[in-house]
C-alpha cells in the first residue's frame, strides 16, 4: 500500500509539474505575441509618418526672408518634422510631429498643426500634445542619409540641422534609419532597425497641396 501511494504521488507530481511548465510557456508565448504585435504597430507608424515627410519651408525672421530652410530637425535620439500623414486623423492638414523615448513611459509622439513660422521653437512634449505610442520601447536612435545629388555617394550622419541646408543646399535627407530597442520582459530585449526613404514622393505631395 505504501509503495502504491508513493508511486501515485510521484505520478501526480510529474503531471502537475508538466502542467505548470506548459502553462508558463503558454503565458510567455502570449506576452511575446503581444510584444511582437506592438513592435509591428510601432514600426508601421514610424514608417508611415516619416515616409510622408513634407518639405515645409520656414523663414527665420523679417530681416532674413531670403534665407529659407525645411522644418526637419533630426537629433540622434529625437526627430521633429512635418508630415502629410496625421497620427490618428484628428487634425486636418499637415502635422508637426516629434518622436522620442521617455524613461518609464516608452516611445512618445507629440503632434500639432503645422501652421506658423514658430515651428522651429515650438514645444511638442507637453501633456496636451504628447501621447505614448510604444510603451515597450526602451531606446530609439536615428541616423540621416545626406546626399546632395543623386549621382553622389552620400553619407549617414548622426544629426540633421535644417538651418545649415539653405539656398542651393536646401534639401531633406534621402532616408532615415531608425534603431529601436524593445523590452520583451524578464530582462530580454529585441532590437529592430528600419530604413525609411523620404523625399521620393515630394513632387506628388506638393502637387496635391497646390504648391
Amino acid at each position: 500500500m505504501l509503495l502504491a501511494i508513493t508511486i501515485f504521488s510521484l505520478v501526480i507530481g510529474v503531471i502537475f509539474s508538466s502542467f505548470r511548465l506548459r502553462s508558463s510557456a503558454w503565458e510567455k508565448g502570449e506576452r511575446d505575441l503581444e510584444r511582437y504585435q506592438e513592435i509591428r504597430a510601432v514600426t508601421d507608424l514610424l514608417y508611415r509618418e516619416i515616409r510622408s515627410c513634407f518639405p515645409y519651408t520656414l523663414t527665420p525672421g523679417e530681416l532674413d526672408k531670403h534665407v529659407k530652410f525645411y522644418a526637419f530637425f533630426g537629433e540622434p535620439h529625437a526627430l521633429k518634422f512635418v508630415s502629410s500623414a496625421n497620427l490618428y486623423n484628428t487634425l486636418h492638414g499637415l502635422s508637426y510631429l516629434e518622436f522620442w523615448v521617455k524613461d518609464g513611459s516608452g516611445l512618445m509622439a507629440g503632434e500639432d498643426l503645422a501652421l506658423g513660422e514658430d515651428l522651429a521653437e515650438r514645444a511638442l512634449r507637453d501633456k496636451d500634445r504628447a501621447v505614448v505610442v510604444g510603451p515597450a520601447v526602451k531606446q530609439i536612435q536615428f541616423r540621416y542619409f545626406d546626399q546632395k545629388k543623386k549621382d553622389e555617394k552620400g553619407e549617414w550622419v548622426q544629426s540633421w540641422d535644417a538651418r545649415t541646408k539653405v539656398d542651393r543646399e536646401l534639401r531633406l535627407p534621402r532616408a532615415v534609419e531608425v534603431s529601436l530597442t524593445f523590452d520583451m520582459g524578464n530582462g530580454r530585449v529585441f532590437n529592430q532597425e528600419i530604413i525609411i526613404p523620404i523625399g521620393l514622393d515630394t513632387i506628388a505631395t506638393m502637387y496635391n497641396y497646390g504648391i
